[in-house]
């Protein structure tokens, strides 16, 4: 299989578009149109994993967090970003990286954490809509079924539907006027519509191909945006216990479940929670929201000082379970979807240690 046919299958069920925009995602590095030998999934991209990967004879590292995430101005082996880049390149290792498109996707990273907790029913914490367009495009009754053809040819697919359009009649009139003689000849013939509802982008690339079909030079369409969304899924969840429980309880559940030693809690142990939110990695962005919405729990990573002073006041409690111990996962949620080929499982130590 070629790295690009597995980025394909990935990209299907881990979407590029549902990404932040601030993100850095995809191949980063490598040929996509090499052969997979062995894949290496590693949720960084360290030296250390780097040079595992040439030993283990991987020529695709999959990692969570990408290794380039903004400019470079050279790559030389005098920094440390260059050694890896080079050592990457030498040995004709690719690197391909799922980082906030994994974490929102419906089955990624914080769905994930959910289910380990056991929770059944969670509901999206910041949801994103892809916004839909209907491309209605005009056309005689007898190339109707040209028409037709063209589209379900294309195969636009959304919220698991294939080839939905809508087609009605028209009547299109006008009149074709004789430069020399300026004879006016009127016309009036039996038209369709045919109207397309999807993505703008793949609407366009469909309008494309409709006009090199069309009989007409000038095609007469129109493409309107509509009300309806799609959801694309979206970063956190939030989940409800179905009876209360003390927090210090729950920590020992948070803990067992996700096989953790230490947890910096913020918040007394004795106080009762049920309505509880999880981000993965680094989530006090959302302080103030889950505030607004009654969030007795907040289970995340990466609190800082000020921010776990903040939730207190807000009356939040956190537990902080630390970045990679809410990301590690991600090498399982991969190895899922890889299962037909060479794959080797391999992160580089924890960054911090409690002592």
């Amino acid at each position: 299989m070629k790295i690009k046919t597995l980025i394909k299958r990935l990209e299907k069920k881990f979407p590029k578009n549902i990404a932040e925009s601030w993100d850095n995602i995809g191949l980063l590095v490598g040929d996509d149109n090499r052969e997979v030998t062995k894949i290496q999934i590693s949720l960084d991209a360290t030296e250390e994993v780097i040079d595992h990967a040439i030993e283990a004879g991987a020529n695709l590292i999959i990692t969570h967090h990408p290794i380039i995430f903004s400019g470079i101005k050279n790559v030389t082996s005098k920094n440390i970003m260059g050694r890896k880049l080079l050592k990457l390149i030498e040995n004709k290792i690719a690197v391909y990286s799922m980082h906030t498109n994994l974490d929102s996707a419906e089955n990624g990273l914080n769905q994930y954490i959910c289910e380990k907790l056991g929770v059944k029913t969670s509901k999206i914490l910041d949801e994103k809509y892809m916004e839909m367009y209907l491309l209605s495009v005009y056309i005689k009754a007898e190339f109707e079924e040209r028409l037709e053809s063209k589209v379900e040819e294309f195969g636009l697919e959304y919220n698991g539907y294939k080839n939905v359009y809508y087609t009605s009649d028209s009547v299109e009139s006008f009149e074709k006027i004789e430069e020399k003689t300026e004879k006016k000849e009127k016309f009036r013939n039996k038209n369709k519509k045919i109207s397309i509802l999807g993505e703008k982008g793949k609407l366009s690339n469909l309008l494309n191909e409709i006009k090199k079909i069309h009989p007409y030079d000038e095609v007469a369409y129109e493409m309107i945006k509509t009300e309806n969304k799609i959801s694309l899924g979206g970063l956190g969840r939030i989940y409800s216990l179905s009876e209360g429980m003390e927090l210090g309880s729950y920590l020992e559940v948070v803990k067992d479940k996700l096989s953790l030693n230490n947890v910096r809690v913020v918040g007394e142990l004795d106080k009762k929670i049920k309505k509880i939110a999880v981000v993965n990695g680094g989530g006090a962005s959302f302080l103030s929201r889950l505030e607004k919405i009654g969030v007795d729990l907040f289970i995340t990573g990466d609190i800082k000082y000020h921010e776990a002073l903040d939730a207190r006041e807000m009356g939040i409690s956190i537990f902080d379970i630390g970045h990679y111990e809410s990301e590690y996962f991600f090498t399982d949620i991969i190895e899922r979807h890889c299962d037909d080929l060479a794959v080797e499982i391999y992160n580089d130590r924890p960054v911090f240690k409690s002592l």
